[in-house]
């Protein structure tokens, strides 16, 4: 794990430029390839590992240099000359700490300069009490901060009589005082905010350096200037007034005084979220923007690396669309930076579709499941195997966290971002929640799809499922089948529309996995580089989400699951998510209705009534995710259920979502619900639809060489839709 690295991009057009950005330890060089990724899985039982190297010189090798990874969010005021004229101050600011016990100092907000010991600084000490330093001088309240309370804090400086002043107030849930402490101290007059230093909220800059960063919300910080101020002197001139609930959907922070100075937030700290002055009767910021004038604060934010690039390159002409990775290796390392090359718009196009899941790559994107988890060794029913990935995001918890983790003050992660190194988004990484066997996930269980393709020989193109937010339907004209990945469990509402528009204009759907359509998601307005997803109302997550903060701050959107927003995967694909279990996948057993006339062609050459009794991801084809039909959740009537899946184990349970009361019998053994379901259906216009409903599914796809039953009727399926006739 010496050579780290990413990509400014995950998707590229022929003789577009990618930028490539590594960085590097206890090693003097590396190299770099251009690969294309055909089957990434390195389970020898499986069709075995399979590479193509596509000769560009990238220009190596390279020097190796070392990149940091500036984790942590705060703000930041650019120094003007403004801040010269300052001699007499005044602040007030409402704290929210949601980290304390740390030994450690969390600085609400610094002006100051280390060396010269000039300026400003409100922090919370190692024994978590409030100070305020004033150039050399600190005053502090000896009453110690207690987690996830609002307090207010009002600290002055009187350049004329020389005294700092300090005080802390502290609300209860009804914003009523329940204590009030004050301290002064006389001091020498010569405070000097002109150090050249930013403004720095919620963490300090220390020679270059940004460090002691708060944890917790912070609302309504205000300076307070004039000649004439004191501690006593209520008639003050406002310099500064953070009105957080400005622009909650950038990275911005709004100065409403006439000085305008305006900051910039780093690190995405999470918006859209409840202040001091919030009800319990709103709910949604877009509404009622005057109840959201906090923002919160992680020492453990990361959404921008800002590394520089090492080496760039355009992307051949010749090649053909597909997945692709630059390999960056030495001797003893490698790591792979995986994207997608598209066909560019209008340009002729093969008539099948790949859409890469990297919405869904993003929520797993470094994720401490295998060891952060506790129960993550019970639902997988065994001994969890540790890998080199989990044991080096337990030493660097500076690469950033995944949906799947919480923050360190246990708060739920909203935001996710392309512009890290991302560990287990690489072919050859065994997962977790793989099941027995293979044991891969997401990018890597895809490949075993890719594989699939490229053994018969079929050509297809590939975009990211970004793209398809971005473009919206008009990406997908004049293909005639579109294939899923094996987890495509986050999506937007542009991507959702996207497809549902394919599939009503005569496109051919399949949806080759499991647990799909299941989250909404919301991108950034400005890049699709950081998703964000808010896991209200139920659903399988860490931690749920704090009343009154349901509504992604990138968009104003109402989160969670997509079955609460009135769009269940069910109405897309004809199935939608039913349980969860990772030690071993199960059969299906064909339904009477796959006898139908219509939906003959899917079993052409199948004798069996056992389908899929094998493969590399539990040794099934149903399991870990699956997925069932259900009208009540707006399965299309049309639907026929072809093959259903049983024997599963206890390890699987009902979905939250389903289970509306917690009695026995919700395992996989009792329940009847805990079942997979093969289906097909037809949409308008000759448009139809095959869903697997099984994240399993791909594994058993590449068992013996792609030589099984799943493998033939998941050929049968696309070559039958790739026939634009009727199905009547």
């Amino acid at each position: 794990m010496n050579i780290l690295g990413y990509s400014d991009k995950f998707s590229v057009q022929k003789n577009e430029e990618l930028q490539i950005k590594v960085s590097c330890s206890n090693i003097k060089s590396y190299n770099a390839n251009l690969i294309k990724i055909i089957q990434g899985d390195t389970n020898e039982k499986g069709p075995g590992y399979k590479e193509k190297n596509i000769h560009v010189d990238l220009g190596g090798p390279f020097k190796a240099r070392y990149q940091k990874l500036p984790i942590g969010s705060y703000g930041f005021v650019r120094n003007k000359k403004v801040f010269t004229k300052i001699k007499n101050i005044f602040i007030s600011i409402n704290v929210f700490p949601t980290l304390l016990k740390q030994r450690k100092e969390q600085v609400i907000f610094s002006k100051y300069d280390n060396i010269k010991k000039t300026g400003i600084e409100l922090l919370i000490d190692k024994n978590d009490k409030i100070s305020f330093i004033v150039n050399k001088s600190k005053i502090k309240i000896e009453e110690k901060l207690y987690a996830k309370n609002w307090y207010l804090i009002e600290s002055c400086y009187d350049y004329k009589k020389g005294i700092v002043f300090i005080s802390l107030k502290k609300y209860d849930d009804n914003k009523k005082i329940l204590s009030f402490t004050k301290n002064k101290k006389f001091i020498k007059k010569n405070l000097n905010l002109n150090n050249n230093h930013n403004l720095y909220i919620a963490a300090k800059n220390d020679i270059d350096k940004i460090k002691n960063f708060y944890n917790g919300k912070l609302d309504n910080l205000k300076f307070f200037v004039d000649n004439n101020i004191s501690f006593k002197n209520i008639n003050k001139k406002i310099f500064i007034e953070f009105d957080f609930s400005k622009n909650i959907s950038s990275d911005k922070i709004i100065d409403k005084s006439s000085n305008k100075l305006h900051g910039k937030l780093i690190n995405n700290p999470s918006r859209g979220i409840i202040g001091f002055k919030w009800k319990e009767n709103i709910r949604s910021w877009k509404n009622n923007p005057e109840a959201y004038t906090a923002i919160h604060f992680h020492e453990d934010d990361l959404t921008d690396c800002k590394w520089e690039t090492d080496f760039k390159f355009n992307i051949p002409n010749r090649i053909v669309s597909g997945i692709y990775a630059v390999k960056l290796f030495n001797k003893k390392n490698e790591f792979y930076i995986p994207f997608c090359v598209k066909p560019k718009i209008g340009s002729r196009k093969n008539k099948i579709l790949f859409l890469m899941p990297t919405s869904s790559y993003l929520a797993y994107a470094n994720n401490r499941i295998a060891l952060d988890v506790p129960e993550t060794e019970t639902v997988c029913a065994r001994l969890i195997e540790i890998n080199d990935h989990d044991l080096y995001l337990q030493e660097n918890p500076e690469l950033g966290l995944s949906f799947y983790d919480v923050h360190n003050d246990g708060s739920p992660v909203f935001y996710s971002s392309k512009r890290r190194p991302i560990l287990n988004f690489q072919p050859k990484v065994r997962g977790v929640l793989g099941g027995l066997g293979s044991n891969v996930w997401q990018f890597n269980a895809d490949t075993h799809i890719l594989g699939w393709l490229d053994n018969f020989n079929y050509k297809f193109d590939v975009i990211c499922d970004s793209d398809l937010h971005k473009e919206g339907d008009k990406i997908l004209k004049n293909y005639n089948v579109l294939i899923t990945g094996s987890h495509p469990e986050y999506y937007s509402l542009k991507m959702i529309k996207g497809i549902e528009k394919f599939k009503n204009n005569g496109g051919r759907l399949m949806y080759l996995g499991g647990n799909g359509f299941y989250w909404r998601i919301s991108y950034d307005k400005n890049s699709t580089d950081i998703i964000e997803c808010r896991k209200s109302e139920a659903g399988i997550r860490a931690v749920e989400t704090h009343p009154g903060e349901s509504y992604s701050s990138l968009t104003g959107e109402y989160t969670g699951l997509w079955r609460r927003n009135d769009y269940p995967p069910n109405k897309l694909v004809g199935v939608g998510m039913a349980s969860q279990g990772f030690d071993v996948s199960s059969p299906y057993f064909r339904k009477k209705q796959s006898y139908n006339k219509k939906v003959r062609f899917i079993f052409d050459g199948i004798k069996e009534n056992i389908i899929g009794n094998f493969g590399l991801s539990g040794g099934g084809a149903a399991g870990l995710e699956i997925d069932s039909y259900n009208k009540d959740l707006a399965s299309p009537e049309n639907v026929i259920v072809l093959a259903s899946s049983k024997k599963h184990t206890d390890i699987y349970l009902m979905t939250p979502e389903d289970l509306l009361d917690p009695v026995p019998g919700i395992g996989g053994t009792e329940a009847e619900k805990i079942k997979s379901d093969m289906v097909f259906f037809e949409t308008k216009n000759n448009g139809a639809v095959f869903s697997a409903g099984s994240i399993a599914w791909g594994g058993s796809m590449a068992w013996n060489k792609y030589e099984n039953n799943i493998s033939m009727i998941t050929k049968n399926v696309l070559n039958r839709f790739l026939d634009k006739k009727g199905f009547s």
